[in-house]
């Protein structure tokens, strides 16, 4: 038996070798979206007839008849101990395959076909509104995180324990047996379809010609095109042309259906109004409906199903303000029996407020509707001979399989110029018709090759614009510069991050017998000795012990892998070349303090950082020091905590030396300051 869904796997549009990326088929229970990878996924049905299996678990339907063959039916919402509702006319059958053996889902609402990224994906929480986490096998993260969908795991979704004498029970038995008596000796030739609504009426495509089922956000308009051409779509980087199948049918728009369907209803409410009044003053009897959920506003406002929050807001307002209505209006009613004026006097000063409270929210209904039409559309991205569109429809209904016996040509006097209907379906002994449309007759050869030709004036403008974006991120990238920050007695400084091989939090340092004053010690960094050099001590500035806060920064000096003990390190930035100004020439005179680079303004100067390089931190008498410590054969052979046991003491010429050093330093310090 064909996978129906897999054909929907191949994009159509762009192969982006991605092998991280995966297709998910993402429905809706309450107010949670599901979703299970679209390689277990056999078809989409609507909800058929579920025979009851007597002593199974609550959460077992039952089982259905789909085509001949006997399906177990999982109720989804007992599944997860959510509370029961009636199905409606967007309940669907999700048919999953998993270790071979398919059960039917019950699901409230089909949402879209979505392709998501590994990265998408976290591990499931431990709670996530009631439903057991082994259910979950991760969360989907679209929308910057604004949305979320529950990932499935099946398995244990599926794992159902029922003994092996309760399956073989009388009463399942028979309920088998008659669902099979309904299977054909030979397996009929089918047709995979994938079924929309427009306008109220059902269509089709071909299912191996639809490449996805995708959520529109945003259409780019083009110009010189027909109107029902709405602009063009960016699926993965690459340009789809988007047309309205309404507007190319001869509908009228989606938005326009709406508001003339809440201008209606506003007439309507007023004159439900109006005879409440005539009844409440002639004490008759009123014809009308006291229920608001029984006009027929109130029918469509409950069987609107959105995913918009706003939309979904706003009805949830609407139901409220209705709801309060028809209560007022029923109380003024039933008073007028006993108190005439009473009633009245509540209809006025009660019932017309709320009244104009509900038109005013359904003239606000309509703007939101608006502003969000895209929300609930989907668009079919559709695989022609020429071009691949996409075609955006009203809902997607669902994906089936029928026998190509119910299938019948276009009559000819339904026939259009265009073809476009090449077969009708009849289901249900014809009270269900699904007209199966042709992909290359729907749109013109001429509007295929005007849309061909601005898709791909308009690919090479972003490859154009995408290269000068490159370069100039190239462009910039050169003119910029990357620094580690870091503090020194309450002083910023930096370094280039090219010179830093790694920054380690203070360890064990251990002095070195006559090492040069700006030496604390040596350090054990994996298995490697490195000197550790005292900033402070360097610019002659006061010592401190080493806290929380204090770092090694492991850089290379001469040649040596040497550590730089600074009292914080604060940031890795990235700054303009721009911003750095050179040292002020009487900073370095004398060649002195050649070792700083700039000064970097930050903030419009606001922050200032001395650059660094290291390179030049120590002078040729100070680097052949450090050499000698890094060469020192004690150093390299002993490990730190053998160091202690070495002679500490500094023989005096080489202190001499080193309070000379300490002196100029501080010298060199005090002209920068």
């Amino acid at each position: 038996m064909p996978e129906v869904l897999n054909n929907m796997e191949n994009t159509g549009v762009v192969d982006n070798g991605q092998s991280g990326e995966r297709q998910l088929v993402v429905f809706r229970l309450a107010e949670e979206e599901f979703g299970v990878e679209i390689e277990i996924v056999k078809e989409i049905v609507r909800l058929p007839d579920i025979t009851p299996i007597p002593r199974s678990p609550d959460y077992v339907a039952g089982i259905c008849n789909l085509r001949g063959n006997v399906l177990p039916v999982i109720d989804t919402r007992a599944r997860f101990s959510m509370e029961n509702i009636d199905a409606s006319d967007h309940t669907r059958l999700l048919v999953v395959d998993v270790g071979g053996l398919q059960t039917g889902l019950v699901v409230d609402s089909m949402r879209e076909v979505m392709r998501m990224n590994d990265s998408y994906e976290e591990p499931p929480p431990s709670v996530c509104r009631g439903i057991d986490r082994e259910y979950l096998s991760g969360v989907v993260k679209v929308a910057e995180g604004n949305r979320l969908i529950l990932k499935l795991n099946l398995k244990e979704v599926l794992a159902i324990d029922i003994d092996a004498e309760d399956l073989s029970n009388e009463d399942v038995q028979k309920s088998v047996s008659d669902l099979q008596t309904s299977r054909d000796d030979e397996t009929e030739l089918e047709e995979q379809l994938v079924s929309f609504k427009v306008a109220g009426d059902e269509y089709a495509f071909d299912i191996d010609k639809v490449r996805e089922i995708i959520k529109i956000t945003e259409i780019t308009s083009v110009p010189n095109v027909p109107d029902y051409v709405k602009g063009l779509f960016t699926i993965r980087s690459n340009l789809v042309p988007i047309i309205d199948l309404r507007q190319l049918l001869g509908f009228p728009s989606l938005i326009s259906e709406y508001h003339a369907k809440i201008d209606k209803a506003v007439k309507r409410q007023r004159q439900w109004a109006d005879n409440l009044r005539r009844s409440i003053e002639s004490r008759s009897h009123f014809m009308g409906v006291l229920n608001a959920k029984e006009s027929d506003f109130g029918t469509w406002l409950e069987s609107y199903s959105t995913s918009s929050l706003e939309v979904e807001a706003s009805i949830k307002r609407l139901k409220k303000m209705r709801g309060n209505l028809y209560n007022s209006g029923t109380r003024a009613l039933e008073m007028s029996t006993e108190s005439g004026e009473g009633a009245l006097a509540l209809f006025n000063e009660n019932t017309l407020p709320l009244l104009e409270l509900v038109i005013e929210n359904m003239g606000k209904f309509k703007e939101i509707l608006e502003d969000n039409i895209l929300e609930d559309r989907r668009a079919l991205v559709v695989e022609s001979e020429s071009v691949t569109i996409g075609y955006l429809v009203d809902w997607v209904d669902e994906v089936l399989r029928i026998p190509k016996s119910v299938i019948d040509e276009t009559p000819a006097m339904a026939a259009s110029e265009r073809n476009e209907l090449k077969a009708v379906a009849k289901l249900n002994k014809g009270e269900r018709l699904i007209m199966i449309m042709d992909e290359s007759a729907l749109v013109s050869h001429e509007t295929s090759r005007v849309l061909s030709d601005i898709k791909r004036k308009k690919e090479q403008a972003g490859k154009s614009k995408r290269d000068l974006e490159e370069k100039s991120l190239a462009q910039q990238i050169m003119d910029e510069v990357q620094l580690v920050t870091f503090t020194i007695n309450q002083q910023e400084y930096g370094i280039g991050i090219m010179q830093v091989q790694e920054i380690n939090r203070v360890t064990e340092i251990t002095s070195v017998p006559r090492a040069p004053y700006f030496i604390d010690g040596m350090t054990n960094l994996r298995g490697d000795v490195v000197p550790v050099l005292n900033i402070r001590k360097l610019f002659g500035l006061e010592d401190i012990e080493a806290d929380e806060r204090a770092r090694i920064i492991i850089v290379d000096i001469g040649g040596n892998k040497t550590g730089m003990r600074v009292d914080q390190v604060n940031e890795v930035l990235r700054l303009a070349k721009r911003d750095i100004e050179k040292t002020p020439g009487i900073i370095l005179s004398e060649g002195a303090n050649n070792y700083m680079e700039g000064v970097c303004k930050i903030d419009h100067g606001a922050r200032m950082v001395v650059l660094l390089n290291v390179g030049k931190i120590l002078d040729e008498e100070e680097l052949r020091s450090l050499d000698e410590i890094a060469q020192d054969p004690r150093a390299k052979t002993k490990p730190p905590a053998a160091m202690d046991k070495m002679d500490k003491m500094v023989v005096p010429s080489e202190k001499k030396k080193a309070e000379k050093k300490k002196s100029g330093k501080k010298k060199k310090l005090e002209i920068a300051e």
